[in-house]
């Protein structure tokens, strides 16, 4: 298995696209008086939209995670699927007795 280090890199393009895309939603009336029985208020939704638009500092989260977090990519065999490209952060504990953790996302 050979690991290839991995850097977050959004580029201006896509930050660009997402903010235009943002500024184009076009939200829906709320029901009245039904909370959150239906998803999200409105008003929160509203305020996540501003937020990615204009305040989320997407450069200085990329850095972070790039400064703090080891990334690696590997190519891994899977029976029934072939050559799968996998994303990982491997980053050691400072404690010589630690237990070694594994998270694992997917979706089916």
């Amino acid at each position: 298995m050979t690991e290839t280090p991995f850097r977050i890199a959004i580029s201006d393009q896509d930050i660009d696209d997402l903010k235009k895309r943002l500024d184009l939603t076009r939200f829906p009336d709320e029901l009245e008086d039904v909370g959150r029985d239906y998803g999200a208020p409105l008003r929160d939704i509203q305020r996540l939209v501003a937020y990615w638009k204009d305040g989320y500092n997407w450069r200085k989260h990329e850095a972070q995670l790039n400064d703090e977090l080891p990334q690696f990519t590997c190519d891994i065999e899977v029976e029934g699927f072939g050559l799968l490209n996998v994303h990982y952060v491997h980053k050691k504990s400072s404690v010589a007795s630690a237990v070694p953790l594994l998270f694992v996302h997917g979706c089916k």
